[in-house]
């Protein structure tokens, strides 16, 4: 069992990750942002499944999509759908290296991407899936500044 991270940890991660998500992107690099709080939310559940699980992703998914003022539901699908797909890989990811960790992340945030331009699209709005990949490797690369900065890994 796992060592709760703290709610001081927790409201900084949190924190950093929304600045950083509603911090602008200019020219070819939006296509390449990551989305910061999934991969926050990834982040908890991979780290403590005991704590975090598929309703912790549809909560924050519905104040995500109150805070970037998106339509009602659209990260909310998203983050559930990634969430309890995260909350099964857990019980095997505990027992993966960092390695199998971030492949499996790799694999998500692919998934999360795709949907995503999947709800942009039937809005009737562009949407770029060839950036998908880009993406999701940064996203890979966020999971372990969060477990070091925030201290939100495994161990204690």
């Amino acid at each position: 069992m796992t060592v709760f991270p703290g709610i001081f940890a927790l409201s900084a991660a949190f924190i950093a990750a929304i600045l950083l998500q509603l911090m602008p992107f200019h020219g070819i690099w939006i296509g390449w942002k990551p989305n910061f709080i999934l991969v926050l939310i990834i982040t908890l559940i991979l780290n403590h499944p005991e704590h975090f699980g598929a309703s912790f992703a549809s909560l924050s998914g519905l104040c995500t999509d109150v805070i970037l003022g998106t339509i009602f539901g659209h990260f909310m699908f998203v983050f559930t759908l990634c969430g309890g797909l995260v909350c099964v890989l857990a019980r095997w990811a505990s027992h993966f290296a960092l390695t199998y960790r971030l492949l499996s992340m790799f694999a998500v945030c692919l998934l999360a991407g795709f949907l995503q331009s999947i709800l942009v699209i039937m809005q009737g709005l562009p949407a770029s899936v060839d950036l998908l990949i880009g993406a999701a490797i940064i996203s890979v690369m966020i999971l372990p500044i969060y477990e070091n900065t925030f201290n939100l890994g495994r161990e204690p």
